[in-house]
């Protein structure tokens, strides 16, 4: 059985990654920081069934690496797919865009060093150190079903929070380096685009906001389809769920 390994599987994005992956019949092998974590984990999703959790620190540069050497020992499931959507929330504001992860209304003009150092620590490098660890053991492993997606926000593109915005716009730059870099190998390397509020659990039933399970029929899709690679999904409004736009990255 296929198996996803999820990057920030405790969020609601990760929970949809984690509702695609089992509806497609793959196996998910979920990073979370500790047990409280996994039981969140399984509670957004309604079940502990092909799900095998493992603890480690994203936020470091060792973090996902430690989960690949366990990978390589036989000691965790060997995987196939990357979902990365590793965003740590201090705090949760409804806005029209859900991806972005740590942000707040701070201008630019007050920006200070040590914040823009904070949004990049938070919002873009768990993402940038998810791939650095795993794309090599996917090219090794050389599965051409293989793939990678990376999920980013729109406030990269709307301007509205200067420090969202800024690490979005990192984000999607490196997508386009790993589509580039990806372009002749195993790994089908892809990003989604939102444009919205995704919620799980209960959360998800309020007014204008995306379930998590709704959601994931974006990554179900980008599983089922060899055809997308180096591409953007775009997901901008609740239609964006029915009928897919897909934008190549480097044209």
């Amino acid at each position: 059985m296929p198996t996803v390994l999820v990057v920030g599987a405790t969020g609601n994005i990760g929970a949809s990654a984690i509702f695609a992956a089992l509806r497609s019949k793959f196996h998910v092998l979920a990073i979370v920081r500790n047990q409280a974590s996994a039981e969140k984990l399984f509670s957004n999703v309604g079940t502990r069934e092909s799900i095998t959790t493992v603890e480690a620190d994203i936020m470091s540069d060792r973090g996902v690496k430690e989960v690949v050497e366990k990978v390589r020992k036989g000691e965790l499931p060997a995987f196939q797919h990357v979902y990365a959507a590793a965003f740590w929330l201090k705090r949760m504001v409804i806005l029209w865009w859900a991806a972005g992860g740590l942000f707040d209304t701070t201008s630019i003009l007050d920006l200070t060093t040590a914040d823009v150092r904070k949004y990049m620590l938070i919002n873009f490098e768990p993402n940038l150190f998810a791939y650095q660890a795993t794309i090599p053991y996917l090219l090794e492993q050389n599965d051409p079903a293989s793939t990678w997606t990376l999920c980013t926000g729109a406030s990269g593109d709307n301007g509205g929070l200067a420090g969202a915005s800024m690490t979005q716009g990192a984000l999607y730059s490196m997508a386009n380096v790993a589509c580039l870099n990806n372009t002749n190998t195993n790994v089908r390397f892809n990003e989604i685009y939102l444009g919205l509020f995704v919620a799980a659990g209960a959360a998800g039933d309020q007014a204008g906001l995306i379930k998590s399970s709704d959601f994931a029929v974006t990554y179900e899709e980008i599983l089922a389809r060899p055809d997308i690679k180096g591409s953007r999904l775009l997901v901008c409004q609740p239609e964006d769920l029915k009928k897919f736009r897909l934008q190549k990255k480097l044209e």
